[in-house]
């Protein structure tokens, strides 16, 4: 896997619940997604990361995402270095033949530098040990040849979270980018062959851009570690909704809460509700779409959307249950 965690032996099912795998290491690399970047800019087939918190597996996140949509490179690409920069910066490329090819521009100096890489982009500022890092010529539909699977991204000046194909029977696929309000960038895709350039811009709250018959969605960052691809709709964070045809929702109020206390070590148990039950669940963070929980140490937030009957909790292997009766109104989100 191009990334992998080491993580304390409470949250190895919550990080395989956050979508990681688990990997052991003497010297893992330290939490930060600029890190990661950098391994995989030095020819690095994956990274590990000691993630001991739950803060820090939610920082990476992002990345997983990432690696799960355009890792193929980094699985079975080949690695150049000593492309053409610009600036001072260092310029490699881990490239398939038919699977896409990942760009990185790495400003090793104790600077910020205005630099370039010729063709994947013109002049930009890139901090002091930052790694900017590009996805390009990626097929998303089944098909051998690149060039004939009828949708896929040609390149993005935006940051890439991850990507799909829309659910039938909509056609074509979907493109999610990061990035801060206000900030303008380009993303292209191809589609049955033709290409599609669109100019996307970054606001306080997700936004769907058509191109063609593919879409481009916009997440700021604060929500780029909260995306969950279901069968049934997409998830940004508890609040937000995206339907299979690209409609967003905002679920903005009837939200409760309630804090469960964990034991010393993870326990599973079963969530049940009397009579009917809520829209939508979470639990610290991750969307609930059974009546199976892992109960982690110290608080679980437990968070619900919709009416909904008694709720209880039955440990695993107890012969009791815990009936939850301490609902508030969560935090904003």
């Amino acid at each position: 896997m191009p990334l992998s965690v080491v993580v304390p032996a409470e949250l190895s099912e919550f990080a395989q619940l956050l979508g990681f795998s688990l990997g052991k290491h003497a010297s893992p690399l330290p939490p930060h997604p600029r890190t990661v970047r950098r391994a995989w800019a030095e020819g690095a087939r994956s990274a590990l990361c000691a993630a001991p918190t739950r803060e820090a597996l939610w920082q990476l996140r992002p990345l997983a995402l990432f690696a799960a949509a355009f890792g193929e490179p980094l699985r079975s690409g080949t690695f150049h270095s000593g492309l053409h920069a610009r600036g001072g910066l260092v310029a490699t490329e881990w490239r398939t033949a038919q699977q896409g090819a990942l760009l990185f521009a790495h400003n090793p100096t104790d600077s910020p530098v205005i630099g370039s890489v010729f063709p994947a982009f013109d002049e930009r500022t890139v901090a002091t040990d930052e790694t900017l890092l590009w996805a390009h010529d990626f097929p998303l539909g089944l098909s051998e040849n690149y060039l004939a699977a009828y949708a896929g991204l040609v390149k993005s000046d935006a940051t890439l979270l991850t990507a799909h194909l829309r659910p039938d029977p909509f056609p074509g696929a979907r493109v999610f980018v990061v990035g801060t309000p206000g900030e303008r960038r380009e993303v292209s895709v191809f589609n049955a062959g033709p290409g599609e350039a669109i100019e996307v811009v970054f606001g306080e709250t997700p936004a769907v851009f058509p191109a063609g018959i593919s879409q481009v969605v916009t997440v700021p960052e604060a929500l780029a570690p909260h995306l969950w691809i279901l069968e049934t709709a997409t998830w940004l964070g508890p609040t937000w909704e995206l339907s299979h045809a690209g409609a967003l929702t905002q679920h903005a109020s009837d939200w409760r809460e309630s804090v469960i206390v964990g034991d010393e070590i993870p326990r599973s148990a079963q969530l049940q509700f009397e009579e009917n039950s809520p829209d939508a669940v979470w639990l610290n963070g991750v969307p609930v779409t059974g009546s199976d929980v892992l109960l982690l140490p110290g608080e679980n937030h437990l968070v619900v959307r919709g009416t909904h009957g008694p709720a209880f909790l039955i440990p695993e292997g107890a012969c009791f249950q815990v009936e939850l009766t301490d609902w508030v109104s969560p935090p904003s989100r």
